[in-house]
């Protein structure tokens, strides 16, 4: 357990972003409850083991095991993450349920808070886009979804922080989203 006090302050590093990005945009009980499951012994203990420093020690763990009981319990706790909102149906084909527009707001700002924390100086406002896009095909996200994430994403790669703030923010970007729903 080596690393448990440097896993410590990463956590919360990016705990402390997340959820200044949350507070910004309006998601106050977000920001303040973001990732507490993190700091559980399921989560932190596992997740100190695996430790790396400039990247989540989430994928070391998988490499080592085959299968993370950290991100296990993780995704099935934290609604913010998209897999929380996958289901299957009797036949085994995958359902994607459409994910809560304050949940899409706090996955955009974990993205943000993880390239901040793992990117550190380096991180630009246009890292979120790019990393979406190189890993979007694999995901499984409603598509109503998938727009809100990328308009959310677009207008932080071309006009930075405080135009998402606004946009999250903004009662007629959380109504295009219900009524583009009730469509």
């Amino acid at each position: 357990m080596k690393y448990a006090w440097k896993h410590f302050k990463t956590i919360t590093k990016h705990k402390l972003i997340v959820g200044r990005e949350c507070v910004a945009c309006g998601q106050f009980r977000l920001g303040l409850l973001h990732d507490l499951s993190k700091y559980s012994p399921t989560e932190f203990l596992s997740s100190a083991r695996y430790f790396q420093g400039d990247r989540s020690p989430i994928e070391k763990e998988k490499a080592a095991k085959g299968y993370s009981l950290a991100w296990q319990h993780h995704k099935g706790h934290n609604p913010h993450h998209w897999e929380y909102w996958i289901d299957y149906d009797s036949s085994g084909g995958i359902i994607m349920n459409r994910i809560p527009y304050k949940y899409v707001v706090e996955m955009v700002c974990d993205w943000i808070g993880a390239g901040m924390v793992y990117s550190s100086e380096k991180w630009t406002q246009s890292e979120p886009l790019a990393y979406y896009r190189k890993v979007r095909h694999g995901r499984h996200i409603h598509p109503d979804s998938d727009f809100l994430i990328e308009l959310f994403l677009r207008c932080l790669d071309e006009y930075g922080l405080d135009c998402f703030h606004r946009m999250a923010r903004d009662k007629s970007t959380l109504q295009m989203y219900e009524e583009k729903y009730n469509d």
